[in-house]
């Protein structure tokens, strides 16, 4: 538990954790993996959403139920790939922050026993991922009534940030993992905040670099592979260190890392 603030250097640590990143850029695959497969399910469903609008048109004075249904059925079919990517999205999250914990100690990345370590954590995984989706109903619903969800949301993510290191790493239950969390930020919120603006940043040039290129066919999905998978395995990295460093059980100085070609 974090009974007080321990003085860490924040902004040391997250220029570490690229040097870190870079010397084990296998840590980036899982998500970028899922970066990929979201850009093509991406293009797809953008095909296939226009064309179920066509064909709803075309339908619609012939057969009016024909094209109702034919929309409903496209809808369902974008709910349930987003569902599964966010869900695949966490897992790769999960396998990354579980090999990241590898790196932090010395050790050489293992994205194998990250991702045994995430499957064997997948029950309460699934169970912070419906509260984060209630959550993100009653944020949704406080932003249409009274413009304080995206206040709230951004609070949530805040206090939250450390709720997957904590299922993954610090083996407790999603109800758990929250509450450690939540505590661990509050007593330290200086360094948090440092960690969660490191993130903030770097996917922001991360997704200014990615929509430089969108226009470009094949080059919006290699970024999308590369830079999104490279955004997932930082913050991945940042989050295991300072959930680490922030409980005192983060080896120091901060560990050497591991060259590969």
């Amino acid at each position: 538990m974090a009974s007080s603030a321990p003085q860490i250097d924040a902004v040391a640590e997250l220029q570490n954790a690229f040097k870190v990143l870079f010397a084990n850029w296998q840590l980036a695959i899982p998500t970028a993996l899922v970066a990929l497969l979201a850009g093509v399910v991406f293009v797809f469903m953008l095909a296939g959403v226009m064309a179920t609008f066509m064909g709803a048109g075309v339908l619609g004075g012939m057969h009016p139920d024909a094209a109702g249904a034919l929309l409903g059925v496209g809808g369902l079919t974008l709910v349930v790939a987003l569902v599964v990517l966010v869900l695949l999205s966490l897992l790769a999250s999960a396998t990354v922050v579980g090999a990241a914990e590898h790196v932090w100690h010395g050790e050489p990345p293992d994205l194998a026993g990250g991702f045994s370590k995430a499957m064997a954590k997948l029950p309460q995984l699934l169970v912070l991922f419906l509260i984060w989706i209630v959550l993100s109903i009653i944020c949704g619903l406080l932003t249409v009534a009274f413009f304080l969800g995206t206040i709230l949301g951004i609070l949530l993510a805040f206090f939250f940030m450390f709720a997957i290191p904590a299922i993954v790493v610090g083996n407790r239950s999603a109800m758990e993992a929250l509450s450690e969390s939540y505590r661990i930020v509050r007593a330290n919120v200086g360094p948090s905040l440092m960690a969660a603006l490191g993130i903030v940043v770097v996917v922001i040039v991360g997704q200014i670099i990615i929509a430089i290129f969108s226009h470009i066919p094949v080059l919006n999905l290699v970024l999308s592979f590369v830079v999104g998978g490279l955004m997932s395995a930082y913050a991945a990295l940042v989050m295991v260190r300072f959930y680490d460093l922030l409980q005192g059980t983060a080896p120091r100085p901060a560990v050497k890392t591991t060259p590969t070609l």
